[in-house]
């Protein structure tokens, strides 16, 4: 149906639906960040912190406000930040900042996708308002000063939020700065942040490179934009990258083994595994990527002797192999396959061929090396394997449990609604397993202990000491397996072979088509063209082609549930082109025996 124009009452004409989200993605990306702008900005906010915070309490003053007010993120986010823009003083350049930031990180890819019933986004303190007033309706409204106390809460949330906005505008227009300049004009606002903050308030984060990453935390459906940043990462000074690569690597993992506990309570171990090896071709990716670096600064460390050095590599790489250790330690030939995107990786050239991207070209070589590097450093990460093994009455970031790592702060920002809220760790705690006298296990532990849930909700988020010591038990076997020399602990890989084949025929189960004729004729199972088409751009699919009715996907489950228990299958009539593709995919897994 062709739409049209309405012609509204003042005679201007109305706009479509399409025209406003066409004409609200060119408007990103003619927005212009002035990155200095931004930090000068920072710190006048900075210097009138008092004045800010002042405005902010007035917000919260909000007890009488009707319950549709109090839930309104959007509008609360207005009057939030009009006590930063309408401050006197304030200059019309610099008022016109506002929300130049948001606009820029949307431009750049990371447009969070829509989960109801979850936040995903950065960190938003209209988000945390909404949470805290929800809080003080179940308990009691707070006066005048315990107003101003969370209200201090939420002017340092909304610096971190600013700061971590604007770390990934450290390589914009770099004419006049270079990004490792700009990377140390943001921990200088950091910095000044922790300084002037009251000893009571929590500043969230102390290393601005933990910002690229907890920036980078939210779920959005275009990819590409992580492997974007994943690159530009590479031309800060190698100290600032191993930084960033182990913040990466940490909150990555965490996220996994996140999940992991989440799902352990619903299927059994086998659907498990299948279930998180097919949904994380991106985290897979990224953590691939972020190891690799890290590997080689690892085994460097050890070559030279740099105990310290090697001790706090080997507990970061641990940590990043610990989703699915076996996986990422002994049957990489797989997680290669897994960790492939067929829509970010793989193009065809001028002559129609399967050819990889230059993103595709990129992590292939990644996962070449990758390779090379964790089958070197297995023995000597066996023996500093034991260093992290969890404790009991201690915390272990292995128990820790979130969805995304912006779900961390918000955690500590509605538990320092609390008196007893601890104020001295910060998001770079959460990753690091030194709790000699059990203070961090005590504030990890208190962030769901609030007075508005009931005993048996907090009992739900009791931190999971068996569950650590189960997730390291893991990592601690397959490096054992990994570094032995006995035979028995190699696994055969089958392979895919393409057409005419003595092998059996790869079970239908695996194959899942939205076109109609091949369902009827029994060579692939029925699955909704939407569904099919949102799983490849996940990259839930081996590969992925069109029919002329409709679409066809060899799904990653025959990975683990066939060639990964040593069988070959031969698949028969794909078209040549989707043949060269699945090559691609499935480095040294697919043979063409035609």
């Amino acid at each position: 149906m062709q739409t049209r124009s309405i012609r509204c009452s003042g005679g201007r004409a109305r706009q479509t639906k399409n025209e406003i989200r066409n004409y609200d993605i060119a408007e990103e990306r003619r927005a212009i960040v002035p990155f200095q702008a931004h930090v000068e900005l920072l710190h006048l906010f900075l210097a009138h912190r008092d004045d800010v915070v002042e405005r902010i309490q007035g917000v919260l003053n909000a007890r009488r406000k009707p319950i549709e007010y109090l839930r309104d993120r959007a509008l609360l986010f207005d009057h939030f930040e009009d006590c930063f823009f309408t401050m006197p003083g304030l200059t019309q350049a610099q008022s016109r900042l506002r929300g130049e930031l948001e606009k820029a990180h949307r431009a750049s890819g990371f447009r969070p996708r829509e989960m109801p019933g979850v936040h995903n986004g950065v960190i938003d303190p209209a988000e945390m308002m909404t949470r805290v007033f929800h809080l003080w309706q179940q308990t009691r409204w707070p006066g005048r000063n315990g107003r101003v106390r969370y209200a201090r809460t939420l002017f340092n949330l909304y610096v971190i939020r600013c700061l971590e906005l604007l770390s990934l505008r450290l390589w914009d227009d770099v004419a006049s700065t270079s990004a490792g300049d700009r990377l140390s004009q943001v921990q200088g606002v950091l910095d000044r942040l922790r300084k002037t903050t009251p000893t009571d308030q929590p500043v969230f984060v102390q290393d601005a490179r933990w910002l690229i990453q907890l920036a980078q935390s939210p779920a959005t459906d275009n990819l590409g934009a992580y492997f974007d940043f994943a690159e530009s990462v590479e031309t800060l000074s190698d100290q600032d990258r191993i930084e960033i690569h182990k913040a990466g690597v940490r909150m990555t993992a965490g996220h996994l083994r996140s999940q992991t506990r989440y799902l352990s309570s619903k299927m059994d171990e086998q659907s498990l595994i299948l279930s998180t090896r097919n949904s994380n071709a991106l985290d897979f990716a990224l953590l691939i990527q972020e190891l690799v670096p890290l590997l080689k600064a690892y085994e460097h460390a050890c070559h030279t002797g740099d105990g310290k050095q090697r001790r706090e590599l080997a507990d970061v790489i641990c940590q990043g192999i610990s989703p699915d250790p076996e996986l990422f330690l002994n049957r990489v030939e797989l997680l290669s396959a897994y960790s492939m995107i067929e829509q970010l990786f793989i193009t065809t050239d001028s002559d129609g061929q399967a050819v990889y991207t230059a993103m595709g070209r990129r992590h292939v070589h990644l996962l070449q090396e990758y390779e090379a590097r964790i089958g070197r450093a297995s023995t000597l990460l066996a023996e500093d394997c034991p260093h992290f093994r969890p404790v009991a009455g201690a915390y272990s970031p292995y128990g820790v449990l979130y969805g995304f790592s912006s779900h961390l702060i918000e955690h500590m920002a509605l538990k320092a609604s609390q008196p007893d809220a601890a104020a001295h760790f910060t998001l770079e705690d959460v990753f690091l397993g030194e709790d000699a006298n059990g203070d961090k296990l005590a504030w990890v532990s208190g962030w769901r202990k609030l007075p508005h849930l009931k005993p048996e909700v907090q009992r739900l988020f009791d931190y999971p000491q068996q569950f650590a010591e189960d997730m390291f038990a893991r990592v601690e076997h397959a490096l054992r397996r990994g570094a032995s020399d006995n035979e028995m602990n190699v696994v055969r890989t089958g392979r895919l072979l393409v057409f005419s084949s003595d092998a059996p025929d790869l079970p239908v189960r695996f194959i899942a088509s939205s076109d109609g004729q091949l369902v009827a004729a029994q060579k692939a199972v029925a699955c909704d063209e939407s569904r099919l088409l949102n799983d490849r751009r996940e990259g839930k699919h081996l590969l992925s082609y069109k029919t002329s009715g409709g679409w066809v996907a060899l799904t990653k489950d025959i990975l683990t549930e066939v060639l990964g228990t040593g069988r070959n299958v031969k698949i028969d009539g794909p078209p040549p082109a989707a043949a060269g593709v699945l090559k691609l995919m499935c480095r040294d897994l697919v043979r063409d025996v035609t």
